[in-house]
């Protein structure tokens, strides 16, 4: 148990180190941690293998540390401060001048254009001058279609052209006041604009013709959020939470709301719900700070569909020693279970050793003079989109598996190892007594203790000894059995999910740093199942020598429910579990059987005659037959090809009726190439031949030579 438990600490020194970017003093920490772990069980070779692999994993993780500091990466979130303080995100000011500003009244459609207009003239004018010629060219490309403009106006936006992207969807909305999707899409990209005094009129617009879009109240929302008016936007995102109960920007903005009030109850609830949706990473680090402890692993946990990565059904651990009837049979099933888990292990541990080196030869080759990492090529993203949830969820995973397994060691090293001992010392206790009481007998009556009718005989000991026996495997089997399933749920819970985030953080750019990884969670998995292959052993006493025969070992066959010959006057039909056979003729006469234990078949041709009248079915049997063939025969193996032929010759008759004592008399004779000579006697036998040697004198014996 010492050895499992140092496995799973050095396991979770393994896990806890990559990726999770410690700082160097916490590598340092847990690297002495480590190294007086190893003083202790130095000679042990799998924790040797671990600590190889905790120590490269430190030099990995300190070079991946100087590289990220060198292209300014992060790939750790572990504390939000790194963003800056979290404390100044607060709701804005009320904007009084700009509020007062607003429209008093709905406009129509003809203020709406007029409006969009005069919106579009004054930007231009602001902005430069090669911007509002860039959109009239656009405008005249797209030939005033109010869907096209408005999509390249969307994605202008989001690739960095925000003026010109927000200049074109003002122009493609006043050309077109009918198309509601456009309006509202005009109203959002003025909202992140910064301008949302301009949005609220195009919103409330489009609204009177869908009132219940949760997509409209959500901008409202957010545009006099933008403004500083707190009451009014609550209003407009609770309408929208009305019919999208978790729609993430009216929740996050709610938030912050309910946050600036003082309500931090009602802030996490808000930021929670907006997580389940969709990450933000302003959301996700007001809740870590509202809620001490927070992850956001458990809200977007549900909503994944995680693929199965690993099968392990395929490795489940064999049955417990419950009784000494099953001793034997267990000690084998776990002495071969371990064997085969650990070869496993070994081998993917041999895949990843393998990759780790291609990687490191690849670095070489791909370092350019600065000492940094490769370029990207062209149109090759940093980090695929999501990078930074995936990242977080990555870290929350890992950091919480690793919790997992160390508790888990906890188990094994205390609570687990001390019930098995106390188990162990009851059980060799009572052992102890009944080795005594037999001692005292024996002491008693030391001349002839076996015949004593005071004394049990070694039949009766051994009854006693496994009655004490099956009275405590079941206890040792519940016992290992409880923390058996423990370790499996701990992989079961995280396996598929440590694989899936860690692909999508760090895939494409580090696919071999991924599968890396995915080859040290499966050793892991099976290192551990190595380690929780235990079994208590108590074989049987057993005063009964076993002794074993050729005949005792071999499994007896089931009776034949198919047992029937027909005779068919000049032909027979037999059929059971042996053999197939039919066979006629008259002059001319043939044969088939098929023996279905050898595969055998045989064709037999030649001349004769064969009479067989009656049936035979199961116990009953009422069939005469006669015979007097020569024929030649073949016969095929089981894969066709001929094994034997020769000539064959035989006169029989049988009856049910017992003739001198026997239901079947014949003589006859068989030559084959590959069986040879054979020759049936029949009655005649001792009968066929010269008469044997009678000894004249007594004094002269027979001469028999050799």
């Amino acid at each position: 148990m010492k050895k499992i438990f140092l496995f799973l600490l050095l396991l979770s020194l393994y896990s806890t180190t990559v990726l999770a970017q410690p700082t160097q003093a916490e590598i340092d920490k847990m690297m002495k941690l480590a190294n007086d772990a190893m003083k202790k069980y130095g000679n042990d070779s799998l924790v040797n293998k671990a600590m190889k692999d905790a120590k490269a994993t430190q030099t990995q993780a300190a070079d991946a540390t100087k590289n990220q500091q060198g292209n300014n990466i992060s790939s750790s979130y572990s504390d939000p401060g790194s963003y800056g303080n979290v404390d100044n995100w607060k709701f804005p000011p009320k904007n009084t001048a700009l509020l007062a500003s607003l429209p008093k009244k709905i406009f129509t459609k003809t203020e709406l254009v007029s409006f969009l207009t005069d919106l579009y003239q004054q930007l231009s004018k602001k902005l430069p001058a090669g911007i509002a010629s860039s959109v009239q060219a656009m405008t005249a490309k797209y030939k005033n279609d109010g869907d096209e403009m408005g999509d390249a106006a969307v994605v202008g936006w989001y690739t960095g052209y925000h003026e010109e992207a927000t200049l074109l969807i003002i122009k493609a909305a006043a050309n077109n006041p009918n198309n509601g999707l456009l309006l509202n899409n005009c109203a959002a990209l003025l909202n992140m604009s910064g301008i949302e005094q301009k949005a609220i009129p195009i919103l409330k617009y489009v609204l009177q013709s869908y009132p219940n879009n949760s997509m409209l109240l959500n901008n409202l929302g957010q545009a006099y959020a933008g403004l500083g008016e707190p009451d009014t936007a609550m209003v407009y995102l609770l309408g929208c939470m009305r019919i999208t109960p978790e729609h993430a920007e009216a929740c996050g903005t709610a938030g912050f709301i309910e946050e600036s009030k003082g309500n931090t109850e009602k802030a996490v609830a808000y930021f929670e719900k907006s997580i389940k949706t969709a990450y933000s990473k302003t959301v996700e680090l007001k809740l870590r700070k509202l809620k001490k402890g927070s992850r956001i692993r458990p809200l977007i946990r549900p909503r994944i569909k995680l693929p199965e990565y690993f099968n392990f059904f395929k490795y489940d651990l064999p049955a417990q020693c419950t009784s000494t009837d099953n001793a034997v049979i267990a000690e084998a099933e776990h002495n071969a279970f371990r064997k085969m888990i650990t070869q496993q292990g070994q081998k993917y541990g041999a895949m990843y050793a393998e990759l780790a080196q291609q990687k490191m030869q690849k670095s070489m080759q791909i370092m350019n003079a600065n000492g940094f990492g490769r370029k990207l090529n062209k149109n090759e993203f940093m980090a695929q989109p999501y990078y930074e949830l995936c990242n977080i969820m990555a870290r929350d995973v890992l950091s919480d598996y690793t919790k997992e397994l160390t508790a888990f060691s906890k188990i094994i090293s205390n609570q687990y190892s001390s019930d098995i001992s106390a188990i162990e010392s009851e059980y060799q206790s009572k052992l102890k007594i009944i080795n005594d009481n037999f001692s005292d007998i024996h002491k008693s009556y030391p001349d002839n203790v076996k015949s004593h009718p005071n004394c049990p005989s070694d039949e009766e000991k051994c009854i006693i000894y496994n009655n004490l026996a099956n009275q405590y495997l079941p206890k040792f089997a519940y016992l290992t059995q409880e923390v058996q399933e423990k370790g499996k749920r701990i992989f079961n819970t995280f396996f598929d999910e440590l694989v899936y985030w860690h692909y999508l953080s760090l895939n494409p750019i580090s696919k071999d740093d991924f599968r890396m990884q995915y080859y040290v969670f499966i050793e892991q998995y099976l290192n551990m199942m190595a380690g929780l292959c235990q079994t208590k052993i108590i074989k049987p006493c057993n005063n009964n020598t076993t002794t074993t025969s050729k005949e005792s070992n071999n499994i007896k066959e089931m009776d034949c429910p198919i047992d029937f010959a027909l005779g068919l006057g000049i032909g027979k039909l037999v059929m059971n579990c042996e053999i197939f056979s039919i066979s006629g003729g008259e002059v001319v006469i043939f044969g088939y059987e098929k023996n279905f234990k050898t595969k055998k078949s045989t064709v037999s041709v030649g001349i004769g005659i064969r009479t067989e009248l009656g049936v035979k079915a199961g116990p009953f049997n009422v069939a005469v037959g006669a015979q007097a063939t020569e024929s030649i025969f073949i016969t095929f193996d089981g894969n066709n090809g001929i094994s034997d032929a020769g000539l064959q010759n035989e006169a029989k008759l049988t009856s049910d009726f017992p003739i001198d004592g026997r239901k079947e008399l014949g003589v006859g004779s068989r030559f084959g190439i590959n069986s040879g000579y054979d020759i049936n006697e029949g009655p005649f036998k001792g009968k066929i031949g010269p008469a044997p040697e009678k000894q004249v004198n007594k004094n002269v014996p027979i001469y028999k030579p050799g």
